[in-house]
Protein backbone atom coordinates (compact mmCIF):
# COMPACT_ATOMS: atom_id res chain seq x y z
CA UNK A 1 0.00 0.00 0.00
CA UNK A 2 1.24 3.47 -0.67
CA UNK A 3 2.52 5.39 2.24
CA UNK A 4 -0.19 8.14 1.89
CA UNK A 5 -2.66 5.54 1.70
CA UNK A 6 -0.84 3.89 4.99
CA UNK A 7 -1.11 7.33 6.91
CA UNK A 8 -4.88 8.44 5.07
CA UNK A 9 -6.01 4.51 7.16
CA UNK A 10 -4.57 5.94 10.42
CA UNK A 11 -5.81 9.70 10.12
CA UNK A 12 -9.66 8.96 9.66
CA UNK A 13 -11.93 7.30 11.74
CA UNK A 14 -14.56 5.01 11.14
CA UNK A 15 -18.10 4.52 12.35
CA UNK A 16 -17.81 2.47 15.65
CA UNK A 17 -19.77 -1.08 15.29
CA UNK A 18 -21.14 -0.03 18.22
CA UNK A 19 -23.01 2.96 16.68
CA UNK A 20 -24.89 0.55 14.26
CA UNK A 21 -27.91 -1.47 14.25
CA UNK A 22 -26.48 -5.07 14.96
CA UNK A 23 -28.56 -7.84 14.00
CA UNK A 24 -28.05 -11.22 12.92
CA UNK A 25 -27.10 -11.54 8.82
CA UNK A 26 -29.85 -12.76 6.93
CA UNK A 27 -28.61 -16.03 5.88
CA UNK A 28 -28.34 -17.37 2.46
CA UNK A 29 -26.59 -20.69 0.34
CA UNK A 30 -24.81 -20.66 -2.96
CA UNK A 31 -26.70 -22.61 -5.22
CA UNK A 32 -25.85 -24.19 -8.51
CA UNK A 33 -29.28 -24.21 -10.28
CA UNK A 34 -27.88 -21.88 -12.94
CA UNK A 35 -25.72 -25.09 -13.99
CA UNK A 36 -27.55 -27.78 -12.90
CA UNK A 37 -31.71 -27.08 -11.93
CA UNK A 38 -32.54 -30.41 -9.27
CA UNK A 39 -35.55 -30.31 -7.71
CA UNK A 40 -34.67 -32.63 -5.19
CA UNK A 41 -32.13 -30.25 -3.84
CA UNK A 42 -34.24 -26.91 -4.05
CA UNK A 43 -36.57 -29.61 -1.85
CA UNK A 44 -34.26 -30.30 0.66
CA UNK A 45 -33.34 -26.64 0.69
CA UNK A 46 -36.63 -25.46 1.47
CA UNK A 47 -37.16 -27.65 3.70
CA UNK A 48 -33.43 -26.90 5.73
CA UNK A 49 -35.02 -23.72 6.26
CA UNK A 50 -33.12 -22.06 3.22
CA UNK A 51 -34.84 -18.97 1.98
CA UNK A 52 -32.41 -17.03 -0.04
CA UNK A 53 -29.98 -18.44 -2.58
CA UNK A 54 -26.88 -17.27 -4.38
CA UNK A 55 -26.97 -17.76 -7.97
CA UNK A 56 -26.36 -17.20 -11.86
CA UNK A 57 -28.29 -17.06 -15.25
CA UNK A 58 -25.26 -17.38 -17.55
CA UNK A 59 -25.58 -14.51 -20.48
CA UNK A 60 -24.35 -16.95 -23.06
CA UNK A 61 -27.43 -19.05 -22.56
CA UNK A 62 -30.13 -15.76 -22.78
CA UNK A 63 -28.68 -13.35 -25.63
CA UNK A 64 -29.24 -14.74 -28.94
CA UNK A 65 -28.06 -13.62 -32.58
CA UNK A 66 -29.63 -9.91 -33.00
CA UNK A 67 -29.41 -9.10 -29.28
CA UNK A 68 -32.72 -10.96 -28.34
CA UNK A 69 -33.03 -12.38 -25.39
CA UNK A 70 -34.51 -16.09 -24.75
CA UNK A 71 -34.87 -17.67 -20.87
CA UNK A 72 -36.23 -21.12 -22.17
CA UNK A 73 -34.44 -24.01 -19.98
CA UNK A 74 -34.45 -24.76 -16.83
CA UNK A 75 -31.36 -23.44 -16.09
CA UNK A 76 -32.32 -20.23 -17.02
CA UNK A 77 -35.65 -20.16 -15.76
CA UNK A 78 -35.20 -21.29 -12.02
CA UNK A 79 -35.64 -18.16 -10.38
CA UNK A 80 -39.40 -18.12 -11.37
CA UNK A 81 -39.43 -21.66 -9.12
CA UNK A 82 -37.35 -19.95 -6.36
CA UNK A 83 -40.25 -16.71 -6.61
CA UNK A 84 -42.80 -19.25 -6.46
CA UNK A 85 -41.74 -20.32 -3.11
CA UNK A 86 -42.07 -16.85 -1.74
CA UNK A 87 -38.18 -17.07 -1.86
CA UNK A 88 -35.59 -14.45 -2.93
CA UNK A 89 -31.85 -14.87 -4.77
CA UNK A 90 -28.90 -12.95 -5.90
CA UNK A 91 -27.72 -12.52 -9.38
CA UNK A 92 -24.03 -13.44 -10.02
CA UNK A 93 -23.27 -11.47 -13.40
CA UNK A 94 -19.27 -12.55 -14.61
CA UNK A 95 -19.04 -14.60 -16.97
CA UNK A 96 -18.45 -13.43 -21.04
CA UNK A 97 -20.50 -13.74 -24.24
CA UNK A 98 -18.71 -15.31 -27.31
CA UNK A 99 -20.42 -12.35 -29.30
CA UNK A 100 -18.93 -8.93 -27.26
CA UNK A 101 -14.49 -8.54 -26.32
CA UNK A 102 -14.00 -12.34 -27.63
CA UNK A 103 -16.30 -13.61 -25.00
CA UNK A 104 -13.45 -12.65 -22.28
CA UNK A 105 -14.50 -10.54 -19.01
CA UNK A 106 -16.01 -7.31 -20.99
CA UNK A 107 -13.40 -4.40 -21.40
CA UNK A 108 -14.77 -2.12 -23.93
CA UNK A 109 -17.91 0.43 -24.20
CA UNK A 110 -20.27 -1.97 -26.36
CA UNK A 111 -19.01 -5.22 -24.52
CA UNK A 112 -19.75 -3.48 -20.91
CA UNK A 113 -22.61 -2.04 -22.33
CA UNK A 114 -24.05 -5.23 -23.30
CA UNK A 115 -22.92 -7.26 -19.92
CA UNK A 116 -24.92 -4.56 -18.06
CA UNK A 117 -27.91 -5.20 -20.38
CA UNK A 118 -27.65 -9.07 -19.86
CA UNK A 119 -27.83 -8.35 -16.34
CA UNK A 120 -30.75 -5.57 -16.65
CA UNK A 121 -32.86 -8.09 -18.63
CA UNK A 122 -32.60 -11.18 -16.24
CA UNK A 123 -33.86 -8.59 -13.35
CA UNK A 124 -36.66 -7.51 -15.29
CA UNK A 125 -37.79 -11.02 -16.20
CA UNK A 126 -37.67 -12.29 -12.20
CA UNK A 127 -38.98 -10.64 -9.28
CA UNK A 128 -37.00 -13.45 -6.74
CA UNK A 129 -33.75 -11.53 -7.50
CA UNK A 130 -33.67 -8.81 -5.09
CA UNK A 131 -29.58 -8.12 -5.56
CA UNK A 132 -26.92 -8.40 -7.86
CA UNK A 133 -23.33 -9.15 -7.68
CA UNK A 134 -21.42 -7.69 -9.81
CA UNK A 135 -18.22 -9.96 -11.19
CA UNK A 136 -16.92 -12.98 -9.08
CA UNK A 137 -13.72 -12.70 -7.59
CA UNK A 138 -12.31 -10.00 -10.32
CA UNK A 139 -9.30 -9.63 -8.06
CA UNK A 140 -7.90 -13.32 -8.35
CA UNK A 141 -6.63 -14.92 -11.40
CA UNK A 142 -9.33 -17.56 -11.61
CA UNK A 143 -12.91 -15.85 -12.66
CA UNK A 144 -11.68 -12.63 -15.05
CA UNK A 145 -10.01 -13.45 -18.53
CA UNK A 146 -8.39 -11.25 -21.12
CA UNK A 147 -7.37 -7.56 -20.51
CA UNK A 148 -8.83 -7.23 -17.49
CA UNK A 149 -6.24 -10.44 -16.28
CA UNK A 150 -3.46 -9.11 -17.92
CA UNK A 151 -3.57 -5.73 -15.96
CA UNK A 152 -2.12 -4.50 -13.18
CA UNK A 153 -4.51 -4.67 -9.81
CA UNK A 154 -4.84 -1.12 -9.58
CA UNK A 155 -5.75 -0.69 -13.30
CA UNK A 156 -7.88 -3.86 -12.96
CA UNK A 157 -9.85 -2.40 -10.18
CA UNK A 158 -10.62 0.69 -11.73
CA UNK A 159 -11.34 -0.99 -15.02
CA UNK A 160 -14.28 -2.74 -12.95
CA UNK A 161 -15.91 0.29 -11.54
CA UNK A 162 -16.73 0.82 -15.29
CA UNK A 163 -18.27 -2.74 -15.61
CA UNK A 164 -20.16 -1.91 -11.69
CA UNK A 165 -20.79 1.68 -12.87
CA UNK A 166 -22.97 0.42 -16.22
CA UNK A 167 -24.76 -2.35 -14.47
CA UNK A 168 -26.02 -0.11 -11.73
CA UNK A 169 -27.24 2.04 -13.89
CA UNK A 170 -28.92 -0.56 -16.27
CA UNK A 171 -30.56 -2.45 -13.62
CA UNK A 172 -31.95 0.09 -11.58
CA UNK A 173 -33.59 1.62 -14.31
CA UNK A 174 -35.71 -1.69 -14.19
CA UNK A 175 -35.79 -2.11 -10.97
CA UNK A 176 -34.43 0.86 -8.32
CA UNK A 177 -34.95 -1.47 -5.29
CA UNK A 178 -32.65 -4.24 -6.45
CA UNK A 179 -29.35 -3.97 -4.42
CA UNK A 180 -25.79 -3.69 -6.29
CA UNK A 181 -23.43 -5.53 -4.62
CA UNK A 182 -19.65 -4.17 -6.09
CA UNK A 183 -16.66 -5.80 -5.27
CA UNK A 184 -17.40 -9.76 -5.43
CA UNK A 185 -14.01 -9.84 -4.19
CA UNK A 186 -11.78 -13.03 -2.65
CA UNK A 187 -11.07 -12.28 0.37
CA UNK A 188 -10.79 -8.74 2.50
CA UNK A 189 -8.40 -6.95 0.05
CA UNK A 190 -8.36 -3.42 1.27
CA UNK A 191 -5.06 -2.69 -0.69
CA UNK A 192 -7.09 -3.90 -3.88
CA UNK A 193 -10.30 -1.99 -2.95
CA UNK A 194 -8.33 1.56 -2.11
CA UNK A 195 -8.15 2.72 -5.47
CA UNK A 196 -11.59 2.35 -6.50
CA UNK A 197 -13.24 3.14 -3.76
CA UNK A 198 -10.21 6.46 -4.01
CA UNK A 199 -12.06 6.95 -7.51
CA UNK A 200 -15.89 6.94 -6.08
CA UNK A 201 -16.82 3.08 -5.94
CA UNK A 202 -19.09 3.68 -3.01
CA UNK A 203 -21.88 5.20 -4.89
CA UNK A 204 -21.84 2.14 -7.32
CA UNK A 205 -22.78 0.05 -5.11
CA UNK A 206 -25.43 -0.74 -2.63
CA UNK A 207 -23.28 -3.17 -0.82
CA UNK A 208 -20.08 -4.72 -0.60
CA UNK A 209 -19.65 -8.36 -1.17
CA UNK A 210 -17.11 -10.37 0.33
CA UNK A 211 -15.62 -13.60 -0.22
CA UNK A 212 -13.97 -13.94 3.16
CA UNK A 213 -12.50 -17.63 3.28
CA UNK A 214 -8.96 -16.42 4.27
CA UNK A 215 -9.94 -14.44 6.66
CA UNK A 216 -10.20 -16.19 10.48
CA UNK A 217 -13.55 -15.42 12.28
CA UNK A 218 -11.73 -14.18 15.25
CA UNK A 219 -10.21 -11.32 13.06
CA UNK A 220 -13.14 -10.42 11.04
CA UNK A 221 -14.44 -7.36 12.88
CA UNK A 222 -10.71 -6.02 13.51
CA UNK A 223 -10.23 -6.37 9.24
CA UNK A 224 -13.38 -4.90 7.99
CA UNK A 225 -12.14 -2.28 10.59
CA UNK A 226 -8.73 -1.76 8.20
CA UNK A 227 -11.20 -1.02 5.18
CA UNK A 228 -13.92 1.32 7.26
CA UNK A 229 -11.70 4.49 6.89
CA UNK A 230 -11.07 4.26 2.89
CA UNK A 231 -13.94 6.71 1.00
CA UNK A 232 -17.67 6.07 1.57
CA UNK A 233 -17.03 3.08 3.31
CA UNK A 234 -17.52 4.28 6.96
CA UNK A 235 -21.04 2.93 6.75
CA UNK A 236 -21.34 1.56 3.45
CA UNK A 237 -23.50 -1.85 4.22
CA UNK A 238 -21.34 -5.61 3.55
CA UNK A 239 -22.22 -9.05 2.53
CA UNK A 240 -20.17 -12.23 2.72
CA UNK A 241 -21.82 -13.63 -0.22
CA UNK A 242 -19.01 -16.82 0.53
CA UNK A 243 -17.63 -18.41 3.30
CA UNK A 244 -17.30 -21.92 3.67
CA UNK A 245 -14.52 -24.44 5.01
CA UNK A 246 -13.67 -28.16 3.78
CA UNK A 247 -12.98 -30.39 6.43
CA UNK A 248 -16.54 -31.22 7.49
CA UNK A 249 -15.65 -31.51 11.29
CA UNK A 250 -14.68 -28.29 11.25
CA UNK A 251 -17.29 -26.45 9.33
CA UNK A 252 -20.64 -26.09 11.45
CA UNK A 253 -17.90 -24.42 14.32
CA UNK A 254 -16.52 -22.40 11.34
CA UNK A 255 -19.94 -21.11 10.66
CA UNK A 256 -21.23 -20.40 13.75
CA UNK A 257 -18.01 -18.41 15.00
CA UNK A 258 -18.28 -16.40 11.72
CA UNK A 259 -21.97 -15.59 11.87
CA UNK A 260 -20.97 -14.63 15.37
CA UNK A 261 -18.27 -12.43 14.32
CA UNK A 262 -20.36 -10.72 11.29
CA UNK A 263 -23.12 -9.41 13.03
CA UNK A 264 -20.81 -7.67 15.01
CA UNK A 265 -18.77 -6.84 11.92
CA UNK A 266 -22.40 -5.20 11.02
CA UNK A 267 -22.25 -7.86 7.56
CA UNK A 268 -26.33 -7.75 6.23
CA UNK A 269 -26.15 -11.14 4.69
CA UNK A 270 -23.93 -14.33 5.08
CA UNK A 271 -24.16 -16.78 2.27
CA UNK A 272 -22.23 -20.52 2.96
CA UNK A 273 -20.92 -21.59 0.38
CA UNK A 274 -21.90 -24.53 -0.90
CA UNK A 275 -25.62 -25.38 -0.65
CA UNK A 276 -24.75 -28.99 -2.28
CA UNK A 277 -21.63 -30.54 -3.10
CA UNK A 278 -19.61 -28.80 -5.83
CA UNK A 279 -17.21 -30.98 -6.81
CA UNK A 280 -14.23 -28.66 -5.07
CA UNK A 281 -14.34 -30.33 -1.48
CA UNK A 282 -16.19 -27.96 0.32
CA UNK A 283 -18.55 -28.87 2.62
CA UNK A 284 -22.51 -28.24 2.44
CA UNK A 285 -25.42 -28.15 3.86
CA UNK A 286 -27.19 -30.64 2.38
CA UNK A 287 -25.34 -33.66 0.83
CA UNK A 288 -25.67 -35.06 -2.70
CA UNK A 289 -28.79 -37.21 -1.77
CA UNK A 290 -30.67 -34.45 -0.37
CA UNK A 291 -30.13 -34.95 3.81
CA UNK A 292 -28.93 -32.21 5.88
CA UNK A 293 -25.04 -32.24 6.70
CA UNK A 294 -24.16 -31.35 10.43
CA UNK A 295 -23.35 -28.08 8.64
CA UNK A 296 -26.74 -27.55 7.43
CA UNK A 297 -27.89 -28.59 10.51
CA UNK A 298 -25.92 -25.86 12.26
CA UNK A 299 -27.19 -23.59 9.62
CA UNK A 300 -30.80 -24.38 10.24
CA UNK A 301 -30.40 -23.52 14.76
CA UNK A 302 -29.05 -20.50 13.40
CA UNK A 303 -32.25 -19.46 11.71
CA UNK A 304 -33.92 -20.40 14.21
CA UNK A 305 -32.26 -18.60 17.01
CA UNK A 306 -30.07 -15.85 15.63
CA UNK A 307 -31.18 -14.71 11.91
CA UNK A 308 -32.17 -10.94 11.91
CA UNK A 309 -32.28 -10.92 15.89
CA UNK A 310 -30.06 -8.03 17.46
CA UNK A 311 -27.07 -9.04 18.68
CA UNK A 312 -24.20 -7.65 21.26
CA UNK A 313 -20.58 -8.88 22.04
CA UNK A 314 -20.69 -10.12 25.21
CA UNK A 315 -17.07 -11.54 25.10
CA UNK A 316 -16.04 -11.02 29.30
CA UNK A 317 -12.43 -11.01 28.27
CA UNK A 318 -10.31 -10.60 25.21
CA UNK A 319 -9.60 -14.27 25.23
CA UNK A 320 -13.33 -15.67 24.87
CA UNK A 321 -15.60 -14.04 22.22
CA UNK A 322 -19.67 -14.32 23.26
CA UNK A 323 -22.21 -13.00 20.81
CA UNK A 324 -25.93 -11.99 23.00
CA UNK A 325 -28.93 -12.68 20.02
CA UNK A 326 -31.65 -10.68 21.05
CA UNK A 327 -31.86 -11.69 25.04
CA UNK A 328 -32.41 -15.38 25.17
CA UNK A 329 -29.52 -17.27 22.88
CA UNK A 330 -25.35 -17.05 23.68
CA UNK A 331 -22.94 -18.06 21.29
CA UNK A 332 -19.68 -18.74 23.34
CA UNK A 333 -16.33 -20.08 22.76
CA UNK A 334 -12.71 -19.05 23.52
CA UNK A 335 -9.72 -20.50 25.82
CA UNK A 336 -10.37 -23.87 26.96
CA UNK A 337 -12.31 -23.13 30.60
CA UNK A 338 -15.54 -25.04 32.63
CA UNK A 339 -18.58 -23.56 31.70
CA UNK A 340 -21.46 -23.74 34.06
CA UNK A 341 -25.67 -23.25 33.52
CA UNK A 342 -26.79 -22.05 37.03
CA UNK A 343 -30.76 -22.00 35.87
CA UNK A 344 -32.47 -25.39 35.42
CA UNK A 345 -34.32 -23.87 31.65
CA UNK A 346 -31.12 -22.97 30.00
CA UNK A 347 -30.12 -25.66 27.61
CA UNK A 348 -26.38 -26.10 25.99
CA UNK A 349 -25.94 -27.19 21.98
CA UNK A 350 -23.13 -27.58 20.35
CA UNK A 351 -22.52 -25.98 16.54
CA UNK A 352 -24.66 -28.65 15.05
CA UNK A 353 -27.20 -28.12 16.74
CA UNK A 354 -27.22 -31.43 19.46
CA UNK A 355 -27.78 -31.55 23.00
CA UNK A 356 -24.58 -30.97 25.27
CA UNK A 357 -24.16 -32.28 28.98
CA UNK A 358 -25.09 -29.33 30.75
CA UNK A 359 -23.05 -31.08 33.70
CA UNK A 360 -19.64 -31.09 31.71
CA UNK A 361 -19.46 -28.05 29.51
CA UNK A 362 -15.65 -26.94 28.85
CA UNK A 363 -15.20 -23.89 25.89
CA UNK A 364 -13.26 -24.47 23.10
CA UNK A 365 -11.62 -22.52 20.40
CA UNK A 366 -13.12 -23.73 17.50
CA UNK A 367 -17.01 -25.52 18.40
CA UNK A 368 -19.27 -22.77 19.91
CA UNK A 369 -21.20 -23.69 22.49
CA UNK A 370 -24.81 -22.32 22.32
CA UNK A 371 -27.09 -21.74 24.77
CA UNK A 372 -30.66 -20.81 25.54
CA UNK A 373 -33.44 -20.09 27.71
CA UNK A 374 -37.01 -19.45 28.27
CA UNK A 375 -36.25 -16.24 30.09
CA UNK A 376 -33.18 -13.52 29.11
CA UNK A 377 -30.08 -14.90 30.13
CA UNK A 378 -27.24 -13.04 31.50
CA UNK A 379 -23.23 -14.53 31.08
CA UNK A 380 -21.32 -13.74 34.94
CA UNK A 381 -24.93 -14.94 36.60
CA UNK A 382 -27.09 -17.52 34.68
CA UNK A 383 -23.89 -18.66 32.88
CA UNK A 384 -20.52 -18.58 35.12
CA UNK A 385 -16.97 -19.19 33.51
CA UNK A 386 -13.91 -20.92 35.87
CA UNK A 387 -11.21 -18.23 36.20
CA UNK A 388 -8.73 -17.29 33.02
CA UNK A 389 -5.87 -18.74 33.08
CA UNK A 390 -4.37 -16.49 29.73
CA UNK A 391 -2.63 -13.10 30.27
CA UNK A 392 -1.91 -12.57 26.59
CA UNK A 393 -2.24 -14.20 23.60
CA UNK A 394 -0.69 -13.04 20.00
CA UNK A 395 -3.98 -14.21 18.06
CA UNK A 396 -6.74 -13.15 20.42
CA UNK A 397 -5.09 -9.77 21.00
CA UNK A 398 -3.70 -9.33 17.50
CA UNK A 399 -4.24 -5.30 16.23
CA UNK A 400 -2.96 -3.22 13.27
CA UNK A 401 -1.76 -0.20 14.59
CA UNK A 402 -4.02 3.46 13.66
CA UNK A 403 -7.53 1.88 13.31
CA UNK A 404 -9.98 2.16 15.20
CA UNK A 405 -11.52 -0.40 17.03
CA UNK A 406 -9.15 -3.21 17.70
CA UNK A 407 -7.79 -4.45 20.65
CA UNK A 408 -5.46 -3.68 22.77
CA UNK A 409 -2.49 -5.48 22.35
CA UNK A 410 0.36 -6.28 25.01
CA UNK A 411 2.96 -7.58 22.60
CA UNK A 412 5.49 -4.95 21.08
CA UNK A 413 5.33 -6.18 17.44
CA UNK A 414 8.63 -5.34 15.15
CA UNK A 415 11.19 -6.10 12.77
CA UNK A 416 14.74 -6.16 13.88
CA UNK A 417 17.45 -6.22 11.26
CA UNK A 418 21.09 -6.31 13.11
CA UNK A 419 20.50 -3.59 15.97
CA UNK A 420 18.04 -1.92 14.24
CA UNK A 421 14.67 -1.90 15.13
CA UNK A 422 11.89 -1.56 12.25
CA UNK A 423 8.17 -0.37 13.55
CA UNK A 424 5.64 -2.72 11.85
CA UNK A 425 2.26 -0.42 9.98
CA UNK A 426 -1.08 -1.57 8.73
CA UNK A 427 -1.04 -2.48 4.93
CA UNK A 428 -4.28 -2.60 3.80
CA UNK A 429 -4.14 -6.40 1.71
CA UNK A 430 -3.19 -7.32 -2.08
CA UNK A 431 -2.07 -3.88 -1.99
CA UNK A 432 1.54 -5.70 -4.51
CA UNK A 433 1.62 -8.98 -6.02
CA UNK A 434 2.92 -11.43 -3.65
CA UNK A 435 0.84 -9.45 -1.23
CA UNK A 436 -1.63 -11.17 1.62
CA UNK A 437 -5.15 -10.93 0.40
CA UNK A 438 -6.04 -9.50 3.66
CA UNK A 439 -4.76 -6.68 6.22
CA UNK A 440 -1.68 -7.39 7.24
CA UNK A 441 1.55 -5.54 8.87
CA UNK A 442 4.66 -5.22 7.32
CA UNK A 443 8.06 -3.27 7.14
CA UNK A 444 7.86 0.99 5.97
CA UNK A 445 8.98 1.17 2.59
CA UNK A 446 9.66 -3.03 1.80
CA UNK A 447 8.54 -5.72 0.42
CA UNK A 448 9.94 -8.19 3.39
CA UNK A 449 9.02 -9.37 6.49
CA UNK A 450 5.50 -9.16 7.98
CA UNK A 451 2.70 -10.96 10.03
CA UNK A 452 -0.92 -11.70 10.12
CA UNK A 453 -2.51 -12.94 13.25
CA UNK A 454 -1.35 -16.56 12.70
CA UNK A 455 1.05 -16.22 10.02
CA UNK A 456 5.06 -14.33 10.05
CA UNK A 457 7.20 -14.08 7.68
CA UNK A 458 10.54 -13.47 8.47
CA UNK A 459 13.23 -12.44 5.63
CA UNK A 460 17.29 -10.80 4.80
CA UNK A 461 17.74 -7.31 3.59
CA UNK A 462 21.38 -5.90 2.41
CA UNK A 463 22.54 -9.74 3.09
CA UNK A 464 21.63 -9.29 6.88
CA UNK A 465 18.38 -10.82 8.83
CA UNK A 466 15.29 -9.31 9.47
CA UNK A 467 14.12 -11.23 12.49
CA UNK A 468 10.04 -10.85 13.52
CA UNK A 469 9.90 -10.40 17.26
CA UNK A 470 6.71 -10.28 20.09
CA UNK A 471 8.38 -8.40 23.28
CA UNK A 472 5.82 -8.51 26.28
CA UNK A 473 6.42 -6.30 29.19
CA UNK A 474 5.28 -8.06 32.57
CA UNK A 475 2.96 -4.75 33.96
CA UNK A 476 2.95 -6.10 37.75
CA UNK A 477 4.99 -9.34 39.21
CA UNK A 478 3.85 -12.47 38.05
CA UNK A 479 4.77 -16.13 37.54
CA UNK A 480 3.59 -17.19 34.34
CA UNK A 481 3.97 -20.35 31.40
CA UNK A 482 4.86 -19.09 27.88
CA UNK A 483 3.68 -21.39 25.32
CA UNK A 484 5.40 -21.25 21.17
CA UNK A 485 3.30 -23.12 19.07
CA UNK A 486 5.66 -22.50 15.67
CA UNK A 487 4.61 -24.21 12.17
CA UNK A 488 7.26 -23.40 9.12
CA UNK A 489 6.15 -24.31 5.88
CA UNK A 490 6.69 -27.67 4.84
CA UNK A 491 8.35 -26.05 1.89
CA UNK A 492 10.79 -23.76 3.92
CA UNK A 493 14.20 -24.03 2.58
CA UNK A 494 15.99 -25.11 5.55
CA UNK A 495 13.45 -24.03 8.55
CA UNK A 496 13.52 -21.10 10.77
CA UNK A 497 15.47 -19.67 14.16
CA UNK A 498 13.15 -19.47 17.68
CA UNK A 499 14.57 -17.79 20.32
CA UNK A 500 13.07 -16.71 23.93
CA UNK A 501 14.46 -14.25 26.00
CA UNK A 502 14.13 -13.25 29.47
CA UNK A 503 15.53 -8.76 29.47
CA UNK A 504 18.09 -9.92 26.79
CA UNK A 505 19.26 -13.71 28.04
CA UNK A 506 18.39 -16.78 26.72
CA UNK A 507 15.61 -19.35 27.97
CA UNK A 508 15.03 -20.94 24.62
CA UNK A 509 16.48 -21.63 21.39
CA UNK A 510 15.88 -23.95 18.36
CA UNK A 511 16.10 -24.19 14.60
CA UNK A 512 12.73 -25.75 13.75
CA UNK A 513 12.10 -27.69 10.59
CA UNK A 514 9.00 -28.90 11.56
CA UNK A 515 5.36 -27.95 13.82
CA UNK A 516 5.89 -28.20 17.32
CA UNK A 517 4.94 -26.61 20.37
CA UNK A 518 7.65 -25.59 23.19
CA UNK A 519 6.11 -24.50 26.77
CA UNK A 520 8.38 -23.17 29.90
CA UNK A 521 8.61 -23.99 32.93
CA UNK A 522 7.04 -21.76 35.42
CA UNK A 523 8.72 -18.01 34.86
CA UNK A 524 9.20 -15.36 37.95
CA UNK A 525 8.62 -12.13 36.29
CA UNK A 526 8.99 -8.76 37.81
CA UNK A 527 7.07 -5.51 36.95
CA UNK A 528 9.36 -3.98 33.84
CA UNK A 529 10.87 -7.41 32.84
CA UNK A 530 10.47 -8.26 29.21
CA UNK A 531 9.80 -11.51 27.43
CA UNK A 532 10.32 -11.83 23.61
CA UNK A 533 9.76 -14.19 21.12
CA UNK A 534 11.75 -13.76 18.01
CA UNK A 535 11.64 -15.69 14.90
CA UNK A 536 14.28 -15.44 11.87
CA UNK A 537 15.66 -17.20 8.80
CA UNK A 538 17.65 -20.41 9.92
CA UNK A 539 19.89 -19.30 7.23
CA UNK A 540 17.98 -19.00 3.99
CA UNK A 541 14.76 -17.56 4.26
CA UNK A 542 13.17 -19.33 1.29
CA UNK A 543 9.61 -20.52 2.33
CA UNK A 544 9.73 -19.45 5.67
CA UNK A 545 6.14 -18.42 6.19
CA UNK A 546 5.49 -19.62 9.73
CA UNK A 547 2.06 -20.33 11.85
CA UNK A 548 2.32 -18.87 15.46
CA UNK A 549 1.16 -18.24 18.27
CA UNK A 550 2.50 -17.14 21.43
CA UNK A 551 0.64 -17.27 24.48
CA UNK A 552 1.26 -16.50 28.85
CA UNK A 553 -0.74 -17.92 31.22
CA UNK A 554 -0.60 -18.07 34.47
CA UNK A 555 1.34 -20.85 36.44
CA UNK A 556 -0.82 -23.03 38.64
Amino acid sequence: MPARLVCTLAMLVALPAAARDLRGPELGAASNFGQHWSAQIFAAAQALGVRNFRDAVYWDEVEQPGGRFAFTTMSTTYPALIAAADDTMSLTVNNGHPAYDGGVTPYTSAGIAAFARDAAETVKRFPAITAVEVGNEINSANFVTGPLKAAPLDQRALDYLAILRAVQDAVKAVNPRVRILGGGVHSIPVGYLAPMFAAGAASAMDALALHTYTTPAEQLVRQIAVFRPLPGAADLPLDVTEFGEPDPAKAPGLLLRNYCQMALAGVGRAVWYPLNPRGDGLTPLIDAAGKATATGRGFQQIAGLMERQPVANAAPDPFTYACLFGTRTLVIWGAPRALHLTRADLRATDPAGAALDPASLTLSETDPITITGSGPLALGTDVTLAPQMVIADSYDQFAYPGIPDQPADPFTRVAVEGDQVLPLETHGGQDRQGAPWTPYLGVPGTTFARLTADVLLPGTHADRQVVIVHRFTAPADMTVIAESRLAPASHSEDGIRFDLTLNGAPLDGAVLTTPGDRTTPPLHLKAGDVLAFAVGPNISPTGDATDYRFTLRRAE
